[in-house]
């Protein structure tokens, strides 16, 4: 019997509010002088990265498991193109060969991967501008923190930092990532992206 996509839903934001109290844990240690300052940049690197390859392996989990009809999705109008049962079959007729695929950047990848698969690509078109501009923002942090190369840094500056009058502490990834994005309530730029992504995979259950 197929599960629910809300199933898939619950799973993931449950594992990225695992994550979020990883942080917090973190955090009381820093304040306490447990761990360094290099160490607490060091864990808003790894939890981000974390998360984002989360995300990935959510989208390509969706992906196959409607297109195998192992995942029920509510919307009726999200339709496979072609029926495939075998869960190992659709993934070596999906990667052409290879081992692995991407899915981010989202409109290169899953977005036009699924208009060959499903109609109308749903419902991995459903994203809207903002939801767009937020996945372009987490790549563009993973490549910075991943790469550190000039020109990774230099997206980072230019699409994620942009005009924004930043300290210096805050202008790169890990520090951006740990900045205050409002006081009341508290919130970090962290917990902020996490919370667009969950907006965002909510989308795709609907």
């Amino acid at each position: 019997m197929a599960n629910k996509v809300a199933v898939h839903l619950n799973s993931f934001v449950s594992h990225l509010n695992s994550l979020n109290k990883t942080r917090s844990k973190m955090e009381t240690l820093y304040e306490k002088g447990v761990i360094a300052h290099r160490d607490i940049e060091q864990v808003y690197e790894g939890l981000f990265m974390n998360a984002i390859a989360s995300l990935e392996n959510w989208i390509e989990n969706l992906f196959f498991g409607l297109l195998t009809g192992r995942i029920k999705h509510p919307a009726s109008l999200v339709s496979s193109r072609v029926s495939i049962k075998s869960n190992q079959i659709a993934r070596e007729v999906t990667f052409g060969g290879r081992s692995y695929v991407d899915w981010l950047p989202y409109q290169k990848y899953t977005v036009n991967r699924a208009e060959v698969f499903f109609r109308q690509g749903l419902p991995f078109t459903k994203l809207d501008k903002r939801d767009k501009k937020n996945l372009e923002i987490f790549c563009t942090i993973r490549n910075a923190i991943a790469h550190k190369s000039t020109h990774s840094k230099k997206q980072f500056e230019n699409e994620v930092i942009g005009s924004n009058p930043l300290p210096m502490k805050e202008r790169t990834p890990a520090g951006y990532l740990r900045g205050i994005f409002r006081t009341a309530p508290s919130q970090t730029r962290y917990e902020n992206l996490i919370n667009e992504m969950i907006l965002i995979i909510n989308k795709l259950c609907i």
